[in-house]
């Protein structure tokens, strides 16, 4: 008897692009499968979402593999594609895996920001506990409660993507390993910080969640979201020359303002970002003209 030709192992890769797409739907992404972009077969997923008054376009290719040491040439395809500058709309490219990457390059954050890896597990976490259902009633008083009321999916997929990206520079920092006293210190106080956001991060999901199920009282979540403004406004306040030249710090800080701004903590920093990108702008550009004081008890 002859024998069954063995199926190809990204045989699932359908399956998974319809699990994703249910997830990135219930997040309230616009997205479209197997989209056909003109310069290269198929896209498996294209998506788009609204953030700081403007559409975003991410563009995700599967790679299911039994061995992780296949994963780096497929990012390195990804990342030659993306510097072809072919579509010029795109925001970010992301590998999405079963595995994940054997040594995550520097390229990810440093040189490439827009080339993204994930396992499928890290794209549930962010995503899957974005479809609750609503809170009956909408009770909140406050700006900020009632803004969480209103954006809580983004709000949780925001922080996600947040910790994540806070995840890559301790890693980052962690490989440093420099012999020098003081620059072991400067290492040491930069974890320090980032670990700090990630955890206000993560007590803001957490608060959010609780709220939703009337677990916790409105002024506790008005009082969370306070304390990660105060701190991005120290951060700025302190390492504003490096965050307007350093892309994947720009990004953080463009990501953490954003937030403020959704979650009702009316941030000005992110109404002068969107005001700049709107004009044209560039990042380091529109950064380096906010002032250091730019947030305030007002703000």
């Amino acid at each position: 008897m002859a024998k069954k030709a063995v199926p190809a192992y990204d045989a699932g890769e359908k399956e998974t692009a319809e699990h994703l797409r249910k997830l990135f739907e219930a997040a309230k992404f616009e997205v479209q499968t197997e989209m056909d972009l003109g310069d290269r077969p198929r896209w498996d997923l294209v998506l788009s979402r609204q953030e700081l008054g403007r559409y975003r376009r991410f563009v995700i290719e599967l790679a299911l593999v039994r061995n992780a040491n296949d994963l780096p040439r497929k990012y390195e395809q990804l990342i030659s594609y993306s510097r072809s500058r072919k579509i010029q709309d795109v925001d970010e490219y992301w590998l999405v895996s079963n595995l994940s990457l054997p040594d995550r390059p520097r390229m990810h954050t440093e040189r490439y920001p827009n080339v993204r890896a994930f396992t499928i597990k890290e794209v549930e976490r962010m995503l899957a506990r974005l479809n609750p259902k609503p809170r009956g009633g909408g009770k909140a008083k406050t700006k900020i409660g009632k803004a969480i009321e209103a954006n809580e999916k983004s709000i949780l997929l925001a922080i996600e993507a947040l910790k994540l990206q806070i995840e890559d520079k301790i890693g980052k920092l962690r490989d440093e390993r420099p012999n020098d006293p003081d620059a072991i210190k400067k290492v040491d106080a930069s974890i320090a910080e980032f670990e700090a956001i990630q955890a206000e991060l993560e007590r803001i999901r957490v608060a959010v969640q609780q709220f939703k199920k009337n677990e916790v009282k409105e002024n506790e979540v008005v009082e969370t979201v306070g304390t990660l403004k105060d701190s991005v406004s120290k951060w700025w306040h302190k390492h504003h020359d490096t965050i307007y030249t350093d892309g994947s710090k720009s990004a953080l800080f463009v990501g953490l303002t954003s937030l403020l701004h959704v979650a009702g903590a009316d941030s000005s920093a992110a109404l002068a970002i969107l005001g700049g990108l709107i004009g044209g702008e560039t990042i380091g550009k529109v950064l380096k003209s906010i002032p250091r004081g730019i947030f305030t008890k007002h703000n």
